[in-house]
């Protein structure tokens, strides 16, 4: 049994190597063909392409990759499917590579089932017209997401989310009084060099004005390996896979993105900025369905975590929110008990496992 899988963001490629792992765990015997990044890499038999590294995000950046990602497509992914089809394939979120790979699958007469849905729900709900056509089931991560599949009429299974498997729960601590004013604050600018250009400067000049006020903070930017060229910057650079270091952090400043619902499972108190180019702004404005970009806003159902976009993410009005929060405990703490209370919503533990079970049983009964 044979299973091509294919990733083509850092957040995608982390959860596919665990399913991956979940999947071999369960059964050493099915070959995984991959495509994605350096952790599909470490765990596929087969890697044909790192698609992580050609950082494919907007509006423009595939139009500048096209020749790139449509080599990919017909130089790779095709002669494969011809000469040595997998029984399965499984793309992972990264809508517009992998509708394209769903649809070429589907030419084949080769199931496709997707693991982790493309935000459908935030904006271009068109898209799930073309999922259905071409995708046999949906692996989703949201509870929201069910409903939506369901009654679009197309086959989906709610599994949780991989964030629980990977963060477990601890011990919540609440926040502790710093009489020396020594908080550790993370600035998470992004993990794609465009996005880190646009977001970094507004955070570093952030940072500088929380300084002024709380001279013995500490601040780190939360930086990937396969991204240690894209920092330019004079704060330190953490790495932190294990998520230790990032516990310890008495607040975060951050872009959108799944860092976000990293922070509130590991009990971080943050505040939102996202700066990006003004035409792609308005072009995703007016596209965007829901009001507020943070996902564990949408998840929650309210506003826990403020958010300053393009014209309002003025460093001035994030420092002064973030020197309010550090010098009252009582906010700090209600962030965190607000953000506990997140995992009930998402399902419990065990996403990639219930994902691997189904794959496999789909892959049983075709044998």
């Amino acid at each position: 049994m044979k299973i091509l899988i294919c990733a083509g963001d850092p957040s995608g490629d982390l959860h596919a190597s665990n399913l991956v792992r979940a999947i071999k765990q369960k059964n050493k015997d099915i070959e995984i063909i991959a495509i994605g990044g350096e952790k599909l890499a470490a765990v596929s038999d087969k890697f044909l392409f790192n698609l992580v590294n050609l950082q494919v995000h907007g509006f423009f950046a595939p139009l500048r990759q096209y020749f790139n990602l449509k080599k990919v497509l017909t130089g790779i992914i095709n002669p494969l499917l011809k000469s040595s089809p997998p029984d399965i394939v499984i793309p992972v979120d990264y809508y517009g590579f992998n509708i394209e790979l769903a649809k070429l699958s589907k030419s084949f007469n080769i199931p496709v089932y997707y693991f982790i849905s493309p935000q459908v729900w935030a904006s271009r709900k068109n898209r799930i017209k073309k999922i259905k056509k071409y995708v046999g089931h949906m692996m989703v991560i949201f509870p929201f997401e069910k409903e939506i599949y369901e009654k679009a009429g197309i086959p989906v299974t709610f599994i949780g989310h991989p964030m629980l498997d990977i963060i477990p729960e601890a011990p919540g601590q609440p926040a502790v009084e710093k009489k020396n004013a020594d908080f550790k604050i993370g600035i998470y600018p992004g993990s794609r060099k465009q996005v880190i250009s646009w977001n970094l400067p507004v955070m570093e000049k952030t940072a500088g004005l929380i300084k002024q006020q709380l001279p013995n903070a500490k601040f780190f930017v939360a930086g990937m390996s396969i991204q240690k060229g894209n920092y330019n910057t004079k704060l330190d650079v953490m790495y932190d896979p294990n998520y230790s270091f990032r516990r310890q952090l008495d607040l975060a400043i951050t872009v959108s993105g799944t860092v976000t619902l990293e922070n509130a499972l590991l009990g971080t108190p943050m505040i939102v900025v996202y700066r990006l180019p003004v035409l792609m702004y308005h072009l995703i404005k007016s596209m965007v369905l829901i009001s507020q970009i943070c996902i564990v806003n949408f998840i929650a159902g309210k506003s826990t975590v403020p958010e300053f976009i393009q014209k309002d993410a003025q460093p001035e009005k994030i420092a002064q929110v973030a020197v309010i929060w550090l010098k009252n405990r009582a906010i700090l703490n209600e962030k965190k008990n607000l953000y506990n209370k997140l995992r009930g919503l998402l399902g419990g533990s065990g996403a990639t496992g219930k994902a691997a079970d189904l794959i496999i049983n789909k892959l049983e009964k075709q044998g």
